[in-house]
């Protein structure tokens, strides 16, 4: 495995052309639900949504930190890492955690307080970058955004257990938290991945977005 200093131009390419491509799918996703949401004010597809515009901010975050280690390391340019880090590692912290709330309120929506929820959801979000920033464990981030990935795929066939059991819904976000979940595995650096793994992990990864527009195109017709 490469040293942390090593820059190979290659995995920096292909990740900057996968987040730029997932935050057009994002946004897309967030467009093309616009006009259900607003024939019928449902307030799933509000959560739906609005978890697609964090998951596009979020990836507009990893393009910058991205770029800012491509400074770095391309042209030798110091910027120490105790100013730089948190700067993008909070932000992104949290918006992709209230992004997985937000997929776990479009479910749980009629069996709760709305507004305590909400306030509840974005504290944790706060807290939980915050924390692993202080104690300088940033996996247990991506730890605990696994578990809430877990818990939500666990409510999707709880709640729609009277339904067939691999309804287009279910489909749906099944593939939803898949996508996360192998962007989770990517970012998980203490991982040896050649590169070439990476590369193939992102480029799955992108197939999944593709079919997550697919299937949302078709629904919002």
């Amino acid at each position: 495995m490469p040293p942390p200093h090593f820059f190979d131009p290659i995995v920096f390419g292909t990740e900057l052309v996968f987040t730029i491509i997932a935050f057009i799918f994002c946004f897309a996703i967030y467009y093309k639900t616009r006009e259900s949401y607003e024939l019928t004010k449902h307030a799933g597809i509000r959560y739906f949504r609005d978890a697609f515009l964090f998951f596009g901010l979020s990836y507009i975050m990893r393009f910058l930190f991205s770029l800012v280690l491509f400074s770095r390391m391309a042209f030798d340019f110091f910027i120490p890492r105790e100013m730089f880090v948190p700067l993008f590692i909070l932000p992104l912290g949290y918006l992709s955690t209230i992004a997985i709330f937000y997929l776990i309120f479009s479910l749980v929506w009629k069996r709760v307080n709305n507004q305590k929820i909400l306030i509840l959801g974005h504290l944790i979000a706060i807290l939980l970058p915050l924390l692993a920033f202080l104690t300088r464990t940033p996996m247990l981030l991506l730890y605990m955004q696994t578990a809430l990935l877990m818990i939500a795929i666990l409510l999707v066939f709880l709640i729609r257990k009277g339904k067939k059991r691999l309804s287009k819904t279910k489909i749906l976000y099944l593939l939803v938290f898949g996508l996360w979940l192998i962007n989770l595995f990517i970012i998980d650096s203490k991982r040896p991945f050649p590169p070439e793994i990476e590369i193939l992990f992102r480029a799955v990864s992108l197939i999944v977005f593709v079919m997550i527009y697919y299937k949302v195109n078709k629904w919002a017709r």
